[in-house]
């Protein structure tokens, strides 16, 4: 049980880490959960670490989870859930106890730690391209950040966006502790770490042991140490398995959606090139995919054809037309 201590302005702070026994008796959830059920100030709480989140620049993205559901004709479209305020809400918890533990793992000059590096011009480039696409007006002299902000995850085209930046973003990845260099995300816009999910993330175990260690006065053991040196190449490892995963649902989603479609006509705009052809992004649905490059230059309108669907495969293949 970690105590962290919130202030007006939203900085958080480690008070104290301890065992304990934890049981649900209320067993809420987030759909079915009421604000009587929440303490005192539960909210106060994630207004602060949103207003600190702003105040530093910080630039999280939270999209709404990409489903698969059936439109009024019974067939398949792709659709967006946003996050619910009950979500919103426990994730600033975490939030909050995550970098107030980073920071003291930092001053202990120990720990392993979430990076990100800040996205790259063609990251923005794309991203711009992808806004337009999505008949979204991103100003010229707004950053990534500031324009994100006005974003309501509740519109479909305001969603899809969110999910386009996750999916264009650098990577985060994990970094053990090291003399003179101050770990840093991008996103968080602060020294960051993982230590609020130790069952599906093997990372915040160890993370957890230290700050224990730390509260209670002792010396981080060398197991530990150890262990932060090697973590690294473990999680990355997970993690490129669970991108897979989700990239493989992903083109499951799209091949459904537009399965039957084969021949008909989409509006697209081109957001890359590269050597395997143009990206493209579908204006409705939400889809990307690839075609010829040739003749294609980034920030094109054009249409195209869908061509084929293979829904086994999770494939797709479009064709740009006159």
């Amino acid at each position: 049980m970690f105590t962290v201590r919130v202030e007006p302005e939203g900085k958080s702070r480690l008070d104290g880490a301890e065992r304990g026994l934890i049981r649900s008796r209320a067993k809420l959830a987030y759909e079915t959960v009421k604000d009587g059920n929440l303490p005192e100030g539960f909210a106060e709480l994630s207004q602060r670490i949103t207003a600190a989140e702003g105040a530093r620049g910080a630039a999280r993205v939270d999209p709404p989870e990409q489903e698969v559901a059936i439109d009024s004709s019974g067939g398949f479209t792709l659709a967006f859930r946003p996050q619910l305020q009950s979500e919103i809400q426990n994730a600033s918890m975490s939030l909050a106890a995550n970098l107030a533990i980073a920071d003291t793992l930092l001053a202990h000059r120990t720990g392993l730690f979430r990076v990100m590096p800040e996205p790259d011009e063609r990251s923005i480039w794309r991203l711009r391209h992808s806004a337009k696409a999505l008949g979204l007006t991103w100003p010229k002299n707004e950053t990534l950040e500031q324009f994100e902000r006005s974003l309501d995850s509740w519109n479909p085209g305001h969603a899809a966006f969110q999910a386009a930046v996750r999916r264009a973003g650098p990577g985060a990845s994990y970094a053990p502790y090291q003399e003179g260099v101050v770990p840093w995300h991008s996103a968080m816009g602060a020294t960051y770490a993982h230590a609020t999910a130790p069952l599906r993330r093997l990372a915040d175990r160890y993370v957890i042991e230290a700050t224990l260690e730390i509260v209670s006065g002792g010396a981080i053991s060398p197991e530990i140490q150890a262990a932060f040196q090697k973590l690294p190449a473990v999680m990355a490892k997970a993690e490129a398995k669970s991108g897979q995963i989700d990239r493989a649902v992903l083109d499951l989603a799209e091949a459904v959606t537009l399965d039957g479609r084969e021949g008909e006509r989409f509006e697209a705009v081109v957001t890359d090139e590269d050597e395997r052809g143009a990206r493209i992004q579908l204006c409705d649905p939400a889809v990307i995919s690839r075609i010829d490059g040739k003749g294609a230059v980034p920030g094109d309108r054009i249409a195209v054809q869908l061509a084929s669907v293979d829904v086994p495969h999770r494939q797709i293949a479009f064709q740009r037309v006159n």
